[in-house]
């Protein structure tokens, strides 16, 4: 079903664009090369903050290096922390929330309920420069730590509510009366059933990840050289934007065009997924045609973009 709506939207002219923004995105990040020929590291002290042309469409650093280059580079690294984030984020959380809301009102569902509200007051950002300190900022590995952790608590809040309204469903039962074992029913029977919840939230995540580690890298805590990175290019540039603003204001665009794409991808997979939901989302955000839709007893439609 969800395919079934999907190509009509990809028909549309915004949703083409966003398909198109979607496959260039990973293109950039699969293959930078492609897109540039120079070295994402080459020092150039020649060509020192030289302003866009046709041989550096987005101009050159202090050191010479390609802005374009170093952003197209700097996708891989950025997608790649985001997407090992989101997993980590996802796998910890899912499997707390899935363990509260089966075994929920028991003291392991208080426990892991109590840490996880511990994980939630700490701001993301907090928590992620906390991780990075004691881990130390050398390794990827670290950042990835830092911010998946921030997530964590979401996932397992999501799942745990799902799982408690599924647990009593007569095939739940019918498995437990069967002897399944609580392994067996969470994984066949409740797990398939939070995969829309998941995938949307996973989509959302990757946006708000990517914004943490613009922030590590230009508190100077995220990935280190000569790995690029758009929020220490967003650092390098900050102290040129009177005489050289190209050197920031492009990787600050990139982050900007990359988070918006996030969202967009995460309301159309919401729109798929669970229509209902979006019918409700965009109520509230209209709400004079859902007092409208009320008074002449008819059903909110959903709006067209």
């Amino acid at each position: 079903m969800a395919v079934r709506r999907l190509i009509p939207l990809l028909a549309t002219p915004s949703g083409g664009a966003l398909a198109a923004a979607v496959l260039l995105l990973a293109a950039a990040a699969i293959r930078p090369d492609l897109f540039s020929p120079y070295n994402p590291v080459g020092i150039h002290g020649t060509s020192s903050l030289e302003a866009p042309t046709w041989g550096h469409v987005l101009g050159t650093d202090v050191l010479g290096k390609d802005v374009l280059t170093q952003i197209l580079y700097g996708t891989r690294t950025t997608l790649s922390i985001g997407a090992g984030a989101v997993a980590l984020s996802l796998a910890a959380g899912t499997a707390i929330g899935l363990a509260a809301g089966y075994w929920g009102g028991t003291l392991l569902d208080e426990g892991l309920m109590r840490l996880i509200d511990a994980l939630y007051i700490v701001p993301d950002l907090v928590l992620a420069l906390t991780i990075v300190a004691i881990l130390g900022p050398e390794r990827i590995a670290s950042v990835i730590v830092a911010l998946a952790l921030g997530h964590v608590a979401a996932y397992a809040r999501l799942v745990r509510s799902r799982v408690l309204a599924i647990r009593e469903e007569e095939y739940v039962t019918a498995a437990r009366s069967l002897g399944g074992s609580a392994g067996r029913i969470l994984a066949r029977h409740v797990l398939p059933q939070t995969h829309d919840i998941l995938v949307v939230r996973s989509v959302l995540a990757l946006s708000s990840v990517i914004l943490g580690e613009a922030a590590l890298s230009f508190l100077g805590l995220g990935v280190q050289p000569p790995a690029p990175s758009w929020g220490r290019m967003l650092r390098d540039g900050f102290q040129y934007l009177a005489t050289a603003p190209w050197v920031a204001l492009s990787p600050g665009c990139a982050i900007f065009l990359c988070v918006f794409i996030c969202n967009q991808v995460g309301e159309v997979l919401r729109d798929l997924l669970d229509p209902r939901a979006a019918v409700s989302a965009r109520t509230e955000r209209h709400p004079n045609r859902a007092r409208a839709a009320q008074t002449a007893g008819t059903r909110v439609s959903p709006v067209r973009r």
